[in-house]
């Protein structure tokens, strides 16, 4: 082997190397962005069921909703539009591909179907408005989920 052989042969394991220790820098770079996305997403979805769960004006409403209280038509139409609201921001998310349905449903899809079958919670506010159809059709889509067999172990960030 002349010298000009063992040159090239040299550059050819350099850029061999090189390659894989590229390609093992990047797989680990994707793997741990991939890693702390799914952190994020569980951080954010734990701080909003804490929020969800320790507003005082939410609470007071759900309460009513299991208990099925006809006083929840008298209680505030506002406070009623911002828990529809805080389930529609769920359901954007959903939609958004930021939480996944399974674990929306498993979250927030109880609380979604008392409000959507409530008929006391609705009066005072316009149930077929223009401005209610994303809650509605995440309502259609939590009724369906609740149909069908569930698996908890599957569920994931």
């Amino acid at each position: 082997m002349s010298l000009a052989d063992q040159v090239s042969f040299i550059k050819d394991v350099s850029i061999i190397v090189a390659g894989i220790v590229a390609l093992s820098t990047f797989m680990t770079g994707a793997i741990e962005f991939l890693r702390q996305g799914r952190q994020h997403r569980a951080e954010n979805l734990i701080q909003l069921r804490r929020r969800f769960l320790e507003t005082k004006q939410y609470r007071e409403i759900l309460d009513m909703l299991q208990s099925e209280d006809p006083a929840i038509a008298s209680s505030s139409i506002q406070e009623r539009r911002n828990l529809v609201g805080f389930l529609e921001e769920i359901a954007l998310m959903v939609n958004s591909r930021l939480i996944r349905p399974e674990v929306a449903h498993y979250m927030f899809g109880y609380y979604v179907l008392l409000v959507a079958r409530s008929e006391p919670f609705w009066q005072g506010l316009e149930r077929g408005d223009f401005y209610w159809r994303l809650f509605h059709h995440f309502a259609k889509q939590m009724e369906r989920m609740e149909a069908l067999p569930g698996n908890q172990k599957s569920l994931r960030y």
